[in-house]
């Protein structure tokens, strides 16, 4: 077989996530634990903020929607780190952001207590 002259631009991408996991014993009703945020921005381009936060998902998401203080504490992340997923897996439950670069992966004091908070209210609910 020969060499392909002209290589597809795509293959192993150096994309990196941090998962946050909480592990679950008994059996779960996975639609009650997913939930993602959904972000109301103000200003464009490097200049856009956060100006609001709504999560949108199962029953974990009307509970976080109820804490404000987990609401200013997003509100206070950078943009990037505003996005957050809540995923149930086999053996628990995902807290996760963006696929981030290799130079970006890292994980502040700010945002590992927001995904701390998120991680208790999951455990409040199993």
């Amino acid at each position: 077989m020969a060499q392909d002259l002209n290589p597809l631009p795509w293959g192993a991408q150096d994309r990196y996530q941090a998962h946050f996991i909480v592990r679950v014993e008994n059996p779960i009703n996975s639609d009650d634990f997913i939930a993602k945020t959904r972000i109301q921005t103000a200003g464009h381009f490097a200049q856009k903020k956060v100006a609001g936060v709504e999560w949108v998902g199962g029953e974990i998401a009307e509970k976080l929607n109820s804490d404000s203080d987990l609401k200013s504490m997003i509100l206070k992340l950078p943009y990037q780190d505003t996005f957050i997923w809540v995923e149930p897996t086999k053996k628990g439950i995902r807290i996760h952001g963006r696929w981030k670069s290799s130079q970006e992966l890292g994980i502040t004091k700010e945002l590992f207590e927001v995904y701390d908070r998120i991680a208790s209210h999951v455990k409040k609910t199993l």
